[in-house]
């Protein structure tokens, strides 16, 4: 399950502190749950299998089938080749994950 988590935080371009910030716990519980150090609570595994639009089956890595229609990638994130916009780059982790929640809902994730 860690290394399933660690995957899908690398697929969104999503720092641990971003993510942390994104389904409200601590960067430090997402490090030691990455790490095998800890096992996610029930509320957690919810959190991130919203955050990532899979199953929680999935994070749980009793299936290797995610959802049947996952969302493309948030709008404000960077391509690989490309850089961030400097004024997406003033917001705190926090600022950004309101921000992707935002744009989400003009698009219909929610």
């Amino acid at each position: 399950m860690k290394t399933r988590i660690k995957e899908l935080r690398q697929e969104k371009n999503y720092t641990q502190e971003l993510l942390a910030v994104e389904i409200g716990a601590n960067q430090t519980t997402l490090s030691r749950i990455e790490c095998g150090l800890t096992i996610p609570d029930a509320d957690i595994i919810i959190r991130l299998s919203s955050a990532f639009h899979v199953t929680t089956d999935y994070i749980l890595c009793q299936s290797d089938q995610r959802l049947l229609s996952e969302p493309p990638d948030p709008i404000f994130q960077p391509s690989k080749n490309q850089s961030q916009n400097p004024l997406l780059e003033k917001l705190n982790p926090r600022q950004q994950s309101y921000l992707l929640r935002f744009l989400e809902s003009m698009v219909g994730y929610y």
